[in-house]
């Protein structure tokens, strides 16, 4: 019995320590929960105030920087695309001027206003002002000497070195003839359909290099618009 009594103390013992212990723990955890929770509440506290500071400091901004309106916006044609019907040769700050292209404006000032009576003599003073070298066709994109204006087909315009803006002698209709057999639809790309067509206008020349030995060589192929 005597035993019996010592182990029940012993247990109520063990369990009366066992029980401080519990207490001291859950009385730490809820201090712990308390402090965090505490340092929670005051992080959203500061958040807040961070969160009234920056829509101040905006709206300061906005009354500052009020937005311009413009009433008017100046119409810009689309990059690379004349919007202008008139037929004109436009240089740009991106597009450097080449060598032809005032004599090429120049031809077509002549080839527009070219009337039939004297026009053998305006077209050799243009040849002669210009020092132009007139040239009939000869086969697979080359050229021959001419005889003289009124029998060329072709005038070249030296650009520099060994390299020609050539362009159609406007005296000259361009028919079906002229542009199967006489170099026309190999040197230019044209509007031709059928017919007759008996103004010129160059949009772009086309390009040879003229060799003493090689002969004419077509560099770029140039661009001519036809009218009846």
């Amino acid at each position: 019995m005597e035993e019996t009594s010592i182990f029940s103390e012993t247990l109520n013992f063990l369990s009366l320590g066992l029980s401080v212990v519990l207490l001291l723990a859950v009385a730490y955890l809820w201090s712990s929960n308390s402090r965090k929770t505490l340092q929670l509440q005051q992080l959203q506290s500061d958040l807040q105030r961070v969160k009234k500071t920056l829509s101040a400091l905006e709206e300061k901004v906005r009354e500052i920087r009020e937005p311009k309106i413009i009433s008017d916006v100046p119409q810009v044609e689309p990059f690379g695309m004349d919007m202008d019907e008139h037929k004109e040769l436009r240089i740009t700050p991106l597009a450097p001027q080449k060598l032809w292209m005032n004599f090429v404006k120049e031809f077509n000032d002549f080839a527009a206003e070219l009337a039939s009576p004297g026009q053998l003599k305006k077209c050799e003073k243009f040849v002669r002002e210009n020092k132009l070298k007139i040239l009939t066709y000869g086969s697979s994109t080359t050229f021959r000497p001419a005889i003289d204006v009124k029998d060329s087909i072709y005038w070249a315009f030296k650009c520099s070195g060994n390299e020609f803006a050539v362009v159609p002698n406007p005296m000259n209709p361009c028919d079906g003839e002229l542009v199967e057999f006489g170099g026309m639809k190999e040197i230019y790309a044209l509007n031709y359909q059928d017919g007759v067509y008996r103004k010129y206008f160059v949009k772009l020349p086309a390009i040879f290099t003229s060799d003493p030995l090689k002969g004419w060589t077509l560099k770029d192929t140039g661009v001519v618009n036809l009218e009846r």
